[in-house]
């Protein structure tokens, strides 16, 4: 598994994961919800076991740290990308 800058944030994705298969709600739509989001976790830290952690699956180029630190289950530079573009993000950026 990935040890470095990472291991804090693969830590909460391994307590966020427990969180989520622990939820007990009754609501069709939060369930998909959430069994998306442990999909999502799982497969963040399936990566980080390979130590492909913060990696594009498309390039191989390191996906920006700011925005793994937002969202630990990005797998792609272009899913990083819509973040930026979508969220508002400036990534890199100082006022």
């Amino acid at each position: 598994m990935t040890y470095d800058r990472y291991t804090s944030i693969i830590q909460e994705l391994t307590a966020s994961l427990k969180e989520l298969e622990a939820s007990r709600s009754q609501h069709p739509l939060i369930q998909h919800f959430i069994k998306e989001e442990i999909s999502d976790v799982k497969h963040a830290l399936h990566l980080a076991s390979q130590d492909r952690f913060g990696l594009c699956e498309m390039s191989g180029e390191e996906i920006p740290f700011d925005l793994i630190k937002m969202n630990p289950t990005v797998t792609s530079l272009r899913e990083a990308n819509e973040w930026r573009q979508y969220g508002k993000i400036h990534v890199g950026r100082q006022s």
